[in-house]
C-alpha cells in the first residue's frame, strides 16, 4: 500500500476541523429532532419529516466524522490500520445516510406540493399513518443499501491508503441513483410548486378585498386559506434552500472529483481523505441551522434547548 502523500499538518487540521464540524452538528440536529418531535405543539406529518431528516444528518455526524478521524489520526503516525474495514464503514454509511436524507427531503417536497396544490384533498392524502409508512420504508431501503455497500467495499485492492476504489461504475450509479434522480424529482416538484405558489398569491392579491394585512371583511374560511397558502410557501422556500445546500455539495463533490481524476493524479488522497466527503458531511450540519434563519419558532427553540443541553 502506498504511503500518505498528505502533510501532516493538513491531516493534523483535517482532524480538527471534522471535530468541530461533529459538534456542531450533533447538537444542532439533536435540537431539530427535540423541537419537532417532543417540544412543539404542531406534530403534523411535515414535522415528522422534518425529524427524521434530522435524525439521518445526526448519524451522518455520529458515524462518518468519528471513522473520519479515527483514520486520519492513525495515518498521522503512520500506524497501520484494515483499509477493507474503513471503506466499508466509512463509504457505506455515508452513502446510506445521504439516500435516507435524499429520500426524506423527496417525501417532504413531496408533501409541501400536496399542501399548495391540493389543499382540500392534503389531509385525506397525507396521513400519520402514511407518513410513518413513508419514514419506514426510506430506513428499510437505506438498510438495504447499507449491507450490499458492506459487501461490495471488500473486494478490491487499495494501492493508495483510504482512497476506497469500488469497481468502474459503483460510485458513477451511486451518484445517479441516490444523487442525480432524487434531486431531478424535487426541483420538477419545487418547480411546480412555486408556479402554482405564485399564481395564488397574484390571485389573492389582485382580489379587491385583500389587503396586505389580511383584509377582515373576507370570511374566517377564506382567511385561513390565504394563511395556509403563505405559510405553505414559506415552508416550500425554506425547504427549497435546504435542497439548493445539498445540490451545491453533491454536483461539487462531483465535478471536482472528475477534474482530480483526470489532472491531478497525486491529488487522490489530499481530495478523498480530507476534502470531498466533507461535503456531504457539511450539508449535514447546514441543514439544522436553515430553519432557525427562515423562522423566529426554530430561533427560539434552538436557544432554549441549547442552553439546556449545554448547562
Amino acid at each position: 500500500m502506498a504511503t500518505m502523500q498528505v502533510s501532516n499538518d493538513v491531516l493534523l487540521f483535517s482532524v480538527v476541523f471534522k471535530f468541530i464540524a461533529m459538534i456542531i452538528g450533533v447538537l444542532g440536529n439533536i435540537t431539530v429532532i427535540i423541537y419537532t418531535i417532543l417540544t412543539s405543539k404542531e406534530n403534523t406529518s411535515t414535522s415528522y419529516l422534518v425529524g427524521n431528516l434530522a435524525l439521518a444528518d445526526l448519524l451522518v455526524c455520529l458515524t462518518f466524522y468519528p471513522i473520519s478521524i479515527i483514520e486520519i489520526i492513525q495515518i498521522i503516525p503512520n500506524i497501520d490500520s484494515d483499509p477493507g474495514l474503513f471503506c466499508k464503514l466509512h463509504r457505506s454509511t455515508i452513502w446510506t445516510l445521504l439516500f435516507a436524507s435524499v429520500a426524506t427531503l423527496l417525501a417532504i417536497t413531496v408533501d409541501r406540493y400536496l399542501y399548495i396544490v391540493k389543499p382540500l384533498k392534503y389531509p385525506l392524502i397525507v396521513t400519520q399513518r402514511r407518513v410513518f409508512l413513508a419514514i419506514s420504508g426510506t430506513w428499510i431501503a437505506a438498510c438495504c443499501l447499507c449491507t450490499v455497500l458492506l459487501i461490495h467495499f471488500g473486494r478490491f485492492d487499495w494501492a493508495l491508503r483510504s482512497v476506497c476504489p469500488a469497481g468502474e461504475y459503483t460510485y458513477l450509479l451511486l451518484e445517479i441513483f441516490v444523487g442525480y434522480v432524487p434531486l431531478i424529482l424535487i426541483f420538477i416538484l419545487n418547480f411546480r410548486i412555486f408556479n402554482v405558489a405564485r399564481k395564488q398569491r397574484k390571485r389573492i392579491l389582485a382580489e379587491p378585498t385583500v389587503t396586505v394585512n389580511i383584509s377582515s371583511e373576507l370570511s374566517p374560511k377564506r382567511q385561513i386559506g390565504i394563511v395556509r397558502l403563505l405559510v405553505g410557501f414559506k415552508a416550500a422556500k425554506t425547504f427549497a434552500m435546504v435542497v439548493a445546500v445539498l445540490t451545491f455539495c453533491v454536483l461539487t463533490a462531483t465535478v471536482v472529483s472528475k477534474v482530480i481524476k483526470h489532472f491531478c493524479e497525486s491529488c487522490h488522497q489530499m481530495w478523498y481523505i480530507v476534502i470531498r466527503y466533507d461535503f456531504y458531511g457539511m450539508n449535514s450540519i447546514v441543514n439544522a441551522f436553515i430553519y432557525g434563519i427562515r423562522h423566529i419558532k426554530y430561533r427560539k427553540a434552538y436557544g432554549n434547548i441549547l442552553l439546556r443541553l449545554l448547562l
